[in-house]
């Protein structure tokens, strides 16, 4: 696919953000969904963008 859009992949320390983020999303979104509805939707909200940062980290 990269030959026909120049899609370049991002280097490690984006991937490794992007993962890093995911996890501490679904652990604060497993942790926290019984007792607070902000703090889970803050977790979905950084499983998103680590998921953003995974894959298409610049």
């Amino acid at each position: 696919m990269g030959r026909f859009c120049n899609y370049r992949p991002g280097n490690g320390g984006t991937r490794a953000a992007g993962v890093a983020l995911m996890v501490a999303g679904v652990l604060m979104f497993l942790i926290f969904v019984p007792r607070w509805v902000w703090t889970s939707a803050l977790g979905v909200c950084m499983i998103s963008v680590g998921y953003l940062l995974w894959r298409f980290g610049g």
